[in-house]
């Protein structure tokens, strides 16, 4: 999202340029919703590094 006029979204085979008010609030509550349950800072690298660790055990 840029701002509350615009969302540009990039898939494999397109790129979608989203201006419809109704649209765009869609968009607005579901990037809350998400940015509410992602891990940020030293709690993702951890989560990250957590990762790579039992990736490196296999």
């Amino acid at each position: 999202m840029f701002d509350e006029r615009l969302v540009h979204v990039e898939v494999i085979s397109a790129e979608l340029v989203i201006t419809q008010p109704r649209e765009i609030a869609f968009y607005a509550k579901t990037f809350h919703q998400l940015s509410k349950q992602a891990v940020y800072g030293q709690a993702a690298k951890e989560m990250i590094n957590a990762r790579l660790a039992t990736l490196r055990q296999t």
